[in-house]
């Protein structure tokens, strides 16, 4: 998962998810976890599609960038209503998704090897090995 409530609280704060969530009679004035969870699953998978081309999922660690993605993502699927074209949420969704385009591209890097290369090869200490000696070609120069 990328977007998770620790990481929207983290990110917005309760408040925030409260007033984005708990918007239809009668307020409860806490965050509407099955609106919440609606908007998270709906960036989490459109994540997906965008990485899955080029990443084996799940991944094995969620780097930060990423969550800070979905979060933003999430947000913007839980707003309801019209949004005017400078609204920040909406700025940012639109940034995420252009991120996710260069991903996919491979343009951006999430770390890790993309799908279809091959992983360096890992030996006990990962130490790397030189040879001393000449490498001239012979002695012929270059």
């Amino acid at each position: 998962m990328f977007a998770t409530l620790e990481a929207m609280t983290e990110k917005f704060g309760e408040r925030e998810l409260i007033g984005l969530t708990d918007n239809e009679k009668p307020y409860q004035d806490v965050i509407n976890m099955d609106k919440l969870n609606a908007a998270m699953d709906e960036a989490n998978s459109e994540i997906e599609g965008y990485i899955a081309a080029r990443y084996s999922l799940p991944l094995q660690t969620v780097p930060p960038f990423l969550k800070s993605l979905a979060c933003h993502m999430a947000r913007y699927h839980a707003c309801t209503g019209a949004m005017s074209d400078n609204d920040p949420i909406k700025t940012r969704y639109e940034n995420a998704v252009k991120s996710l385009k260069e991903i996919s591209k491979g343009t951006i890097a999430l770390g890790g090897s993309p799908v279809g290369e091959s992983t360096p090869v890992k030996t006990s200490n990962n130490s790397v090995v030189m040879n001393i000696g000449r490498h001239d070609f012979g002695g012929r120069g270059w």
